[in-house]
This record gives C-alpha cells, sequence and structure tokens, in this order.
C-alpha cells in the first residue's frame, strides 16, 4: 500500500516529534527524513511531500489525514471487468482474516458466500479489495452486507490467543484453524457452492500440516490476493474488518483509553500508560503478549 500527500512546515514538525523514535538515515539524497518500522515506511522528500508505504501505510496515512485536514484519498470505482477471471460464474466459499498484525484486540476470521445472484445487491457498494477502503467506509457498508450475505464469524479474543500461544501455536497455525472452522460452520447452513477459497497466507502443504489433528475441509483453493480473485473474499474481509473495529472499540471503553491499531510506536507508547495504569495482567486481555511490543512496553 502507497499513498502520498504534500506537508507543510507546521505539521511536518508534528510529525518529526511524533515518529522520532523510528526515525533513521535517508538513503537517498531526495529524502530529508525517513521514519522506519516492520509495519511501514515514511519518507519524507525535500519537496515536503510525504511517501506512507507497507502494511499499516493507510492507517497512518489517515491519522495525518485528521490531524492536518487535508482531504482523503477516495478509493477508484472499482472496473467493472476485475472480477470476470474464470471464478466469475462460480458461488464460491470465500475467507480472510484481520487482527494478526495488530499488538491490541483479536484475531477475527470470516467466511462468506457468494455467488452470481449476489452482484446486483454487491455493484451498489463498489466491493474491492478491504486494504483500499478506510474504515469509516467499511463501518457503513458492512452492516448492510451482514445483513444481506450469508457468512460466519469467528472472534479469537486475546485471552484464547494467548493460551494457544503459550501451547505452541504459532500465527499460520492459528489462522488455518479459524479458516478451517468458519468454513465448515457456514458449510454447514449453505451446501450449495462450486469452489471454496482462502486468501493465501500458507503454503497448501502447511495449511494441511496445521490441520492434521482436526476435520479438515479439504476442496479448497488456497490463492495470493484472493480478494482481487473473487468477492467473496472481498466481503469475507470487509466483515471481518468491520468485527475488528467494533471489538476495539469495546475494548477500548472496558479500560478507557483509546487503544491503537497496528504494532508501530505509538502502540508501545499507549501500552506502557496502560502497563503504568494496570500493570502486567490486563495485557492478557486486551493483546497478543507474543508481540515484541510487549517486551518494549515492559522494559
Amino acid at each position: 500500500m502507497k499513498t502520498v500527500f504534500e506537508i507543510n512546515d507546521k505539521y511536518l514538525e508534528k510529525l518529526k516529534n511524533y515518529y522520532k523514535s523510528c526515525e533513521v538515515e535517508p538513503n537517498t539524497p531526495h529524502i530529508k527524513h525517513l521514519f522506519k518500522t516492520d509495519e511501514f515506511t515514511i519518507s519524507v522528500y525535500k519537496s515536503n511531500k510525504v511517501l506512507f508505504q507497507g502494511e499499516d501505510a493507510e492507517e497512518e496515512y489517515q491519522k495525518w489525514v485528521k490531524v492536518t485536514g487535508i482531504k482523503p484519498s477516495i478509493p477508484k470505482p472499482i472496473n467493472q471487468t476485475a472480477y470476470m477471471n474464470e471464478y466469475y460464474k462460480k458461488t464460491a466459499i470465500g475467507t480472510d482474516e484481520v487482527g494478526t498484525g495488530d499488538f491490541f484486540g483479536p484475531v477475527v476470521v470470516t467466511a462468506a458466500l457468494i455467488g452470481p445472484k449476489n452482484y446486483p445487491f454487491l455493484k451498489e457498494y463498489n466491493i474491492q479489495d478491504s486494504k483500499n477502503i478506510n474504515d469509516d467506509v467499511i463501518l457503513k457498508i458492512a452492516p448492510h452486507l451482514i445483513k444481506q450475505i450469508p457468512h460466519h464469524t469467528i472472534v479469537l479474543n486475546n485471552e484464547k490467543f494467548n493460551e494457544l500461544t503459550k501451547k505452541g501455536y504459532n500465527m499460520n497455525k492459528i489462522k488455518a484453524y479459524l479458516h478451517n472452522h468458519a468454513i465448515k460452520k457456514l458449510m454447514s447452513k449453505h451446501k450449495e457452492y462450486d469452489t471454496i477459497i482462502i486468501d493465501q497466507f500458507c503454503s497448501e502443504k502447511n495449511y494441511y500440516k496445521y490441520l492434521e489433528e482436526q476435520d479438515v475441509v479439504k476442496q479448497i483453493e488456497l490463492i495470493e490476493k484472493a480478494e482481487s480473485i473473487h468477492q467473496s473474499v472481498a466481503v469475507a474481509a470487509i466483515i471481518a474488518r468491520y468485527t475488528f473495529l467494533i471489538e476495539m472499540d469495546r475494548l477500548s471503553e472496558s479500560i478507557n483509553l483509546t487503544l491503537p491499531k497496528g504494532a508501530s510506536g505509538s502502540v508501545d507508547a499507549i501500552g506502557k500508560l496502560i502497563h503504568l495504569k494496570y500493570g502486567d495482567d490486563i495485557f492478557n486481555q486486551i493483546a497478543k503478549i507474543n508481540f515484541k511490543n510487549m517486551q518494549k512496553i515492559k522494559g
């Protein structure tokens, strides 16, 4: 994900102070400030253009949209032929997950059932890759999708997540378990479908290895960037993101602090405040304690 805007000197100073803990030496003479974490890179060019890149680029960009008041980028209307591929005429169960890169909050997986009969309804909502849709839009359209589209959502809360990681589960094993379970739940209510598509997060070999002790659904297709292949995956991602946002609000209310998304320096800062106020135990209920953030917060 890449986003760009131009910043004035007033807000540049704010941006520099905000990200000073992750500032590194620029790697090109055209860049005067460079901020880097595992989740995003922010480059400030000599022209005062600011480039956001990486997994959490959109989230960081939206922060500065609010601070500076600049007009946020609007997703371009989807090409009407974008989903015109070999899967277009198929009714598919598609799955996707949210929350796996966030220190705070649960992991959410949704399976959604979409076929050609749903396309007229979905056209109204400009369905596309959820990473290209900001959270405000997701909060508006997801309730309509939830009402109309057959789906099943699983929320793995932090206590259960932490329990599984202590037993030796890695993130991909947890995701495999959740995807498989969501698919089975949806299949139990809806028998008519042509294929099952999972947004690929590991190899097929490893996927089945993670589930060797489970009652596993085997007629699946693991496809990279599956949100752009079939709308079932895109809708699943939107519903999962919506559920994650609602859960984050609920957790924030429970401790009277707004929990940030992602796993950046701003997460560490809020984490340290929570640690001072509540101690260690609260994190088992609101965070993924195997993340590196936990070490930084306690340290």
